[in-house]
């Protein structure tokens, strides 16, 4: 009798025990599928937030002052984030996102109405690609940009361009001379001129303002995303593509 009821206290003992490791394993495997819920959720969330800074611009009527934006911020971010960054301190080289692409075109009725005269000094292509850590459209323009405003300021600049047929009319009288004189230097902040000779076809003003004015109207054209692509397998977006639309005003 007694050793019968030790059998049952032993094998009580035992139930009690697989009892508690069940309970245990359950647990830890309640709590795996939760940490594993958990970080998929961030994951995707991360991948919302990623996608929502470049998807604002996946529309039509984007500016090409907003282009601009974008394709500095993508470059930036392929240098910190991506695979392209080679820093030591860039987050690319360790969580492997690949680098995003911005291209876009400039069709031949906007194209046209970027020159003044139909010489391009500035904007000399009408489609640009920009991926890994090559901004191309800013490599191209950025150093003449900054020389043009520092040397006359942004706000003459703008005062320039925007009066630009009549501060620089072609073959004017004497009187219509006169009168740009006037209107260049009133225009003007930083640089005052003497004589019709400093604005006249061919001169070095004319040329720059003549160059800035190719700047300001990309700036004012507006581009229509016409694709934009993702990552099957992290679902960030990867690249997008743009051509102007039409309007330039």
């Amino acid at each position: 009798m007694e050793n019968a009821s030790k059998a049952l206290i032993i094998a009580g003992s035992v139930l009690i025990a697989l009892m508690i490791i069940g309970a245990l394993l359950l647990m830890f495997s309640n709590l795996s599928n939760y940490q594993s819920t958990n970080t998929q959720g961030t994951r995707e969330a991360q991948v919302i937030e990623f996608n929502n800074q470049y998807e604002t611009y996946n529309r039509k009527d984007v500016r090409g002052s907003e282009l601009y934006s974008l394709l500095n911020r993508v470059i930036d971010y392929n240098r910190r984030q991506s695979t392209a960054g080679t820093g030591s301190t860039d987050q690319g080289q360790y969580i492997s996102y690949e680098p995003m692409i911005v291209e876009f075109t400039i069709k031949n009725d906007i194209y046209t109405q970027l020159s003044i005269d139909g010489t391009y000094r500035l904007i000399k292509k009408s489609k640009y690609t920009s991926s890994n850590t090559n901004n191309e459209f800013e490599n191209e323009i950025k150093e003449e940009i900054d020389r043009l405003e520092n040397k006359y300021g942004t706000e003459s600049l703008t005062n320039l361009t925007t009066n630009i047929t009549r501060i620089f009319p072609e073959s004017p009288t004497e009187q219509q001379q006169q009168e740009a004189v006037e209107r260049f230097n009133s225009a003007s902040k930083k640089q005052t001129i003497s004589k019709w000779d400093e604005i006249k076809e061919g001169s070095t003003i004319r040329n720059d303002i003549y160059t800035y004015y190719e700047y300001v109207q990309f700036k004012r054209a507006y581009f229509n995303c016409t694709n934009a692509e993702y990552n099957n397998n992290t679902g960030r977006i990867t690249k997008m593509t743009f051509e102007t639309n039409g309007k330039l005003n």
